[in-house]
């Protein structure tokens, strides 16, 4: 039965049960009347916790919920087929509705009262323009309901406890956790709990926690304005009630600690190929933007409360539909806005995106949007204009886009737009600026990518003049200011000094990783030889870090290395560094060879010297733990901050060398002859890349070190010239 007004929706009403299955009805209501009723808000597939620790539950359980596996209710008397989620909330609300009131999770009417919108049965999913004039209304709803019910899915083992422990956190004195010696989301000694007069939190409680975060609820993008936009809200997990106050409070508390430590601990749950963002965000910055709605809130200076910022908060969420990735926001969208981006979702995805790209570059008279891109191996969204960010991938760390660079110097802090001849085309003013001749490896697709250790590192830095011409650092000081884009990963600009010590200590622990891997290609060559395999001659392989230290000193010494003096290191083997590359050399031989040299050449190295390995290997600072049978994680037990910036900057992205002697570090795709540009309204300069008729593509942003604050503007021969982006 078709709805009999623009503002009408249906809601649903309970009628009992009938030989086991529900029976409901809908009825009409129209918004404009201020009508009674609630909605839910909730994820129509696999609701459960995925990510380390939690993938085999989530998967054993899959099926259960797969589009194919549906469960029977009666609407109207006829049967109605709903996903296997949606069933086990009826029978949870089934029960709270049966509750008396005291009992209850929270306060309901009495079922004969009781409406709820849900979009699965009150919406004609048949019914392609009906379903399309609804989606436009979903903002109206949550707005108008008088009270949300989100529904995260069954309880689990974790529920309990992470219940349990979100009440408590959640009344921990803030500043006294965030001054407290304690990390969160790890296992650490009850003493750190009570010297700072804080009940304790067990390593169960925090997986709890983190297993409690990782349900798919949080991830989903239609949250955020279902959120946003409701009056008031109602998590239920299971039996299990959480108050939304309670969650922000333990969200925001273990916040202000993560602050303090420079870095996120909850990462440690998330897979390889997840984006570093800690488990807590997507919560956090809900809570900022329902504030900020309901004029509860003060932002931060730089927060403007705008489409484009929101754009960029909620990129992390996921959407069925690319599409929704730009369209779930139009709820929260001021009407000028909306009426510049329709609704249209017979538009190729590319339109969209590109459509979307041009307006907030023209409507924010800013390129921050293009630091978005992301590098071409990753993308989703083909064939796309190479300046249009793929919105449907998960967030991609922006490494120039808080204020703190300005590449193109003060006087040219907006972008100058010129007209272009179709969708897919951006013309603007730029210049450029260097042109690439080498770059490191390209490790992203490496099991353990973000631990393993890149000889081509040294390679670069030893091409590097010493001290650095550009700006008179020490060359290892560049390497790693150039590694973590010269910020913390809270964009402290520029990164403290004393993160050259991190960085030593980290290349140590990655040195024992590599020796690790190493040593067991080793032990699995030897036993398939003894096995009779077939596998030809064994790995050059060392059989552990002493042992490959050890084979180092004797080919140093047998090269007679050891008989030069630093100059003549400097001369005969930084500026050829390749010249040690042999197939008989182990990696990690090869690589123990480069950080000698940059300590025989340098005063006070940031890389560690044969000697300071030896000394880290019997007294290490950081632990190795695996997630996987092949995937390791490092973790420093007190100080995260060069690692956390670290792998917040170098995923995807590699390091580079130009024709003018600068280090960058750069998107993976990154080639020799790419072009390093200056481009007037982005903080950040870009790779860009010469195609056919006369037009560039853009690789991806860059960080360049030495021309982040307008330094190449002052140069001899800098020009703005017109440069068309395909």
């Amino acid at each position: 039965m078709s709805l009999p007004t623009e503002t009408s929706i249906r809601v649903l009403k309970f009628e009992g049960t009938h030989e086991g299955k529900f029976c409901v009805s809908l009825e009409f209501i129209d918004l404009e009347d201020d009508p009674f009723f609630y909605a839910l808000s909730y994820t129509w597939g696999n609701p459960h916790a995925n990510g380390v620790d939690f993938t085999e539950y989530f998967n054993s359980v899959s099926r259960e919920y797969s589009s194919e596996s549906k469960a029977e209710i009666l609407c109207h008397g006829k049967i109605l087929y709903i996903q296997t989620n949606l069933i086990d909330f009826l029978h949870e609300l089934q029960i709270s509705l049966e509750q008396e009131e005291d009992s209850a999770p929270f306060q309901l009417p009495p079922e004969h009262e009781f409406r709820i919108w849900i979009d699965a049965v009150c919406i004609n999913q048949e019914d392609s323009e009906e379903r399309a004039c609804q989606v436009k209304m979903m903002d109206d709803v949550y707005r108008k309901a008088i009270h949300t019910i989100v529904w995260l899915g069954r309880g689990d083992q974790y529920t309990k406890d992470a219940v349990g422990t979100i009440s408590k956190i959640a009344a921990y004195p803030r500043d006294a956790f965030a001054k407290s010696g304690i990390t969160p989301f790890r296992q650490q000694d009850p003493a750190l709990y009570e010297a700072s007069n804080l009940p304790y939190t067990s390593w169960m409680e925090w997986c709890s926690l983190a297993a409690f975060f990782k349900r798919q609820w949080f991830s989903r993008l239609w949250i955020v304005q279902e959120v946003i936009l409701s009056r008031e809200l109602s998590l239920l997990c299971g039996s299990h009630h959480i108050s939304w106050d309670e969650l922000v409070a333990a969200a925001r508390t273990i916040e202000a600690r993560c602050k303090v430590l420079g870095f996120s601990p909850s990462t440690l749950f998330l897979q390889a190929h997840e984006i570093a963002v800690a488990l807590e965000h997507n919560t956090i910055q809900l809570a900022r933007w329902r504030e900020f709605y309901y004029g509860t809130s003060v932002l931060e200076p730089h927060a403007k409360p705008d489409f484009e910022n929101l754009i960029y908060d909620t990129w992390v969420f996921a959407a069925t539909d690319p599409r929704d990735k730009i369209y779930g926001m139009f709820g929260l969208m001021k009407t000028d806005l909306k009426s510049k981006l329709a609704v249209d979702y017979t538009s190729p995805v590319e339109l969209v995106y590109a459509l979307t790209t041009k307006h907030i570059i023209d409507h924010y008279s800013s390129l921050q949007i293009l630091s978005c891109v992301q590098d071409a191996s990753i993308r989703r969204i083909s064939p796309s204009p190479s300046w249009t960010p793929d919105f449907s991938l998960p967030y991609f760390n922006m490494m120039c886009s808080n204020g703190f660079f300005c590449a193109a110097g003060p006087e040219h802090t907006g972008p100058q737009i010129l007209p272009s001849s179709s969708w897919d085309r951006l013309k603007l003013k730029g210049c450029l600026f260097d042109t690439i001749v080498e770059t490191g490896n390209d490790r992203t697709n490496y099991v353990n990518s973000s631990v393993l250790l890149d000889p081509s590192w040294f390679e670069l830095c030893m091409l590097l003049s010493q001290p650095y011409q550009h700006t008179g650092e020490p060359r290892t000081e560049v390497l790693w200011r150039t590694l973590c884009a010269n910020q913390t990963s809270d964009f402290i600009v520029p990164a403290p000094g004393d993160f050259g010590v991190l960085f030593k200590e980290l290349l140590s622990a990655m040195v024992m990783v590599r020796a690790e891997i190493e040593s067991e290609g080793y032990a699995e060559a030897e036993a398939e030889q003894q096995a009779g395999g077939d596998i030809g001659p064994a790995p050059d392989c060392c059989t552990g870090f002493m042992d490959a230290l050890n084979r180092a000193r004797e080919k140093w010494t047998f090269a007679e290395f050891d008989t030069l003096t630093s100059e003549e290191l400097l001369e005969h083997l930084c500026r050829r560094p390749r010249f040690l590359s042999s197939d008989r050399h182990g990696w990690l031989i090869y690589t123990l060879t480069k950080l000698q040299i940059l300590a025989l050449t340098e005063d006070k190295p940031s890389t560690p010297s044969w000697e300071e390995l030896e000394q880290f290997y019997h007294n290490p600072t950081y632990v190795m733990r695996r997630k996987k049978e092949k995937e390791i994680v490092l973790v420093r037990q007190n100080d995260e901050r060069f690692s956390a910036s670290f792998q917040k900057r170098y995923g995807k992205r590699k390091l580079f060398f130009t024709e003018k002697g600068y280090l960058g570090l750069g998107p993976a795709s990154v080639k020799v002859g790419d072009v390093v540009g200056i481009l007037p309204g982005a903080e950040g300069p870009f790779v860009l890349r010469h195609e056919e008729d006369m037009v560039m593509s853009l690789v991806g942003q860059a960080y360049v070190h030495g021309i982040m604050n307008g330094e190449a503007v002052e140069m001899e021969g800098f020009e703005l010239q017109d440069i068309e982006l395909a």
